[in-house]
């Protein structure tokens, strides 16, 4: 089990920086310091390798927000909590393996689908209410209509098309359209709480 969980990561770690179609199973292999044997002993091919790391990727992106939910004193804290590790992401992560999955590999680019509403979606619906009963965001919000324009927010973020690499860093373009969100809908109230986590940010 130690041999397949080093596997997973360095391929998801090769598949982040250089996407996925450049990187083969030799490569993989090589970067872990074992044989390409080895690799298909663990993994029956290139699909499995990339199913799987998805499917721990995802895993631990619902167990982070979960977290944040659990931890935040409030849903801007909570907001801001998810925006550090989304930006942590980004700046780790080539678009083209999004890209990549959703144009070579649409089983994959479905688990992520499912994800995006299972997960994203929910979690910014319920942060909106959460919001709302704590008074920090404002009360005629309809929670739909905000709740997938965030969600587009978070798509553009990670286009390629619409923020190319080589003009934008990714995790600039998500500070600027978290900032934006948030102050968007907060209360006065609200205001003061987001002002008091940037200038934290600020600091750090």
């Amino acid at each position: 089990m130690v041999a397949r969980q080093r596997i997973l990561e360095t391929a998801l770690k090769m598949f982040r920086i250089y996407g996925i179609k450049g990187v083969t199973m030799f490569d993989i292999a090589r970067d872990c310091g074992i044989s390409k044997k080895t690799v298909y002993e663990h993994f029956s091919d290139k699909q499995a390798l990339i199913d799987e790391g998805m499917q721990q990727l995802l895993q631990s992106h619902t167990d982070f927000f979960q977290h944040a939910i659990e931890e935040a004193d409030n849903a801007i804290d909570e907001l801001v909590r998810s925006m550090k590790y989304i930006t942590g992401i980004a700046k780790t992560l080539n678009p083209v393996m999004l890209f990549e999955i959703q144009k070579y590999h649409p089983e994959t680019w479905s688990t992520i689908e499912r994800f995006r509403g299972n997960c994203i979606l929910f979690g910014i619906k319920e942060n909106l209410k959460r919001g709302m009963a704590e008074g920090v965001y404002r009360q005629n919000l309809n929670i739909e209509i905000v709740a997938r324009m965030r969600q587009l927010q978070l798509d553009a973020a990670f286009d390629p098309v619409q923020y190319p690499a080589e003009n934008f860093e990714m995790h600039e373009v998500m500070e600027q359209v978290t900032a934006h969100y948030i102050l968007g809908i907060a209360t006065i109230k609200g205001h003061k709480l987001v002002n008091q986590y940037l200038q934290i940010k600020e600091e750090e």
